[in-house]
This record gives structure tokens, C-alpha cells and sequence, in this order.
């Protein structure tokens, strides 16, 4: 089994999650559906800095969600995101995510979960190919997609 630094080296975004008391179910751990907020926000900046998404012309539709709940976050938990695009199909691809709580050297992987999203015209309400412009960008930010 690898190790969370280890997991962590394939991933090159990283953002700390700004938790909200809203966030936290009455035992005091991050609610489980707000781990799908945490995916939706980190996902944004993500697709902002791999390949300067335009939203205005490229469309995109969420088909799923997968999440594994490894330990529960805390209000105060030093908690970070890592998001990569993990594979590219004709229209659809994947985004994973690792939740990581970053205390004193130590990071301990929290959560891990996925996404499958599909390009999508709204115009036409239809699934299109991902257009070759933002293919080269995600590949050219994630290396590993290149293999």
C-alpha cells in the first residue's frame, strides 16, 4: 500500500479548504454531503489554473460522484484538496480528489473521491467531444495523462 506522500507526488494542485461553521454535523465532524461542495469549489480553481477553462464556452455536465470517508475532518483540522485530472475519454473525464489534513509535517489522508464529468452543449443539450484546445491543455499540466 503507498504511502499519502507517495499519493500525493501525482498531484499538483493543491488548495486549503476553507471549512465554515455550517459545514460541521452535531458531533463536530465536516458533514458528508459538504465533501461534495469541497470536490465542486477545488474543482473550479482547478480547471482555472490546469487549462483556463472559459466557462462561457465550454460546457460541462457532473455524471457521478465516488467517495471513500477515511477519518472525520474537524472544524479545525488543517485540511487541503489535491485535484488531477486522472483520465480523458472522447467525451467524458475524471477528476480525482485527496483530502488531507497537513499538522505538524504530518500529512494524513482524510478522504479520497472522484468525478466523472462530460463536455456538454447547452445549446444543443447534447454531449460533445472534449475539443482538442483543452485536451492539450490538461495534458500539458498533467503529464501522467500523456503515457
Amino acid at each position: 500500500m503507498e504511502n499519502t506522500e507517495d499519493i500525493l507526488k501525482q498531484f499538483r494542485f493543491r488548495m486549503k479548504i476553507a471549512k465554515r461553521w455550517s459545514d460541521l454535523d452535531e458531533i463536530g465532524h465536516v458533514n458528508n454531503a459538504v465533501y461534495l461542495t469541497y470536490f465542486e469549489e477545488s474543482r473550479g480553481y482547478y480547471f482555472n489554473e490546469s487549462c483556463q477553462w472559459d466557462w462561457k464556452i465550454d460546457g460541462v455536465i457532473l455524471a457521478s460522484n465516488q467517495i471513500d470517508y477515511i477519518r472525520p475532518i474537524l472544524y479545525l483540522d488543517p485540511a487541503y484538496i489535491y485535484v488531477r485530472a486522472s483520465k480523458l475519454g472522447n467525451k467524458s473525464f475524471e477528476v480525482q480528489y485527496l483530502i488531507v489534513n497537513e499538522y505538524e509535517g504530518k500529512k494524513i489522508l482524510m478522504s479520497r473521491g472522484s468525478s466523472t464529468l462530460v463536455m456538454y452543449d447547452y445549446k444543443t443539450k447534447a454531449s460533445v467531444s472534449i475539443p482538442d484546445y483543452l485536451r492539450e491543455r490538461i495534458k500539458a499540466y498533467e503529464p501522467h495523462l500523456n503515457q
